[in-house]
């Protein structure tokens, strides 16, 4: 089953939106609260924990876009409560998941710098334990608040509600601008690091949103739409993973305990510089002026399909 199809609630677009959001929304803080207890729980398997804390980073992302794009459906304070506490599990998951994918990087044996390597890694090793905690104190924290009965109450009220629009109109109405507002972003020439993690996050909202309005879509041309995007996601991923790692391989090399480390830690972040640069210069051949407008008309003509 292909990873999208995890998150997606396929509903008649005759329903009202109401009905479709609150199954929606009910599979995403579901997955989160579950993939929540399991990182957070005692196995004493590495590997499976490294994996539940990726998931939760991945269900608080989904939930996120979930929650943008029921918007003018939702209670305004229920949903920001919501929204608050996953933004802040999302970045807890997120330093968590950097630090276990370095630690797995550097853990292939290296003869040259074995001695700096072992160093480094049990540096990372520790660091990865601390990073559990925050994730533990937000649980701890969603449970004195009654996160199953919170999430009950927000669906309840998505339930109850009268008269609303149909899921199809709904959705078309939503996406429309969701596309402009991509493009505003992906039409500039993207130079500096601050602007491609920009269009990445863009891109990310509008692959999110095709699954959740996938129902009211022409398969064909939103699988294509997706591909594209999902495409797009990967080669911009590689280019922010390699800075980020660069960014912090600075900073470690400059610290005050660095010792006898410094000079490796130096090498790493000038090869994860070079690794960067490379993604970047793949991406700005990729994502050229006709693959934007391609995917403009696909996005656009899918929308106007939909709505025959």
């Amino acid at each position: 089953m292909p990873a999208a199809d995890r998150w997606t609630v396929c509903e008649a677009v005759h329903l009202p939106v109401g009905a479709v959001a609150a199954r929606t929304l009910r599979l995403r803080l579901d997955a989160v609260w579950s993939e929540l207890q399991a990182a957070c729980g005692t196995s004493a398997r590495a590997a499976a924990e490294c994996e539940h804390v990726h998931q939760l980073r991945v269900a608080t992302r989904r939930t996120l876009a979930a929650l943008d794009a029921f918007e003018d459906v939702l209670p305004a304070k229920r949903r920001a409560w919501f929204q608050r506490r996953l933004v802040r599990l999302r970045r807890a998951a997120g330093e968590a998941r950097d630090l276990d994918v370095l630690t797995a990087r550097l853990s292939q044996p290296d003869a040259p710098a074995a001695l700096a390597r072992r160093r480094l890694v049990a540096m990372l090793s520790r660091q990865r334990n601390e990073s559990r905690e925050p994730i533990r104190e937000i649980r701890e924290k969603l449970l004195e608040s009654d996160w199953p009965g919170r999430v009950d109450g927000l669906l309840e009220t998505l339930d109850r509600r009268r008269h609303q629009v149909a899921f199809g109109t709904y959705a078309r109405r939503c996406f429309k601008p969701m596309i402009t507002d991509f493009f505003q972003t992906a039409d500039r020439r993207v130079r500096t690091a601050s602007e491609m993690h920009a269009l990445r996050i863009k891109g990310k909202k509008l692959r999110y949103a095709l699954e959740i309005f996938s129902a009211v879509l022409p398969s064909r041309s939103g699988d294509k739409c997706r591909r594209s995007l999902e495409r797009m996601q990967r080669t911009l991923g590689d280019f922010t993973d390699h800075a980020a790692a660069a960014d912090r391989f600075a900073r470690w090399a400059r610290g005050a305990d660095a010792g006898a480390s410094r000079d490796f830690l130096a090498a790493l972040r000038r090869e994860e510089s070079v690794q960067a640069n490379l993604a970047r210069r793949e991406f700005a051949r990729w994502w050229n002026h006709d693959r934007r407008r391609s995917l403009r008309r696909r996005l656009e003509s899918t929308i106007k399909r939909s709505s025959a």
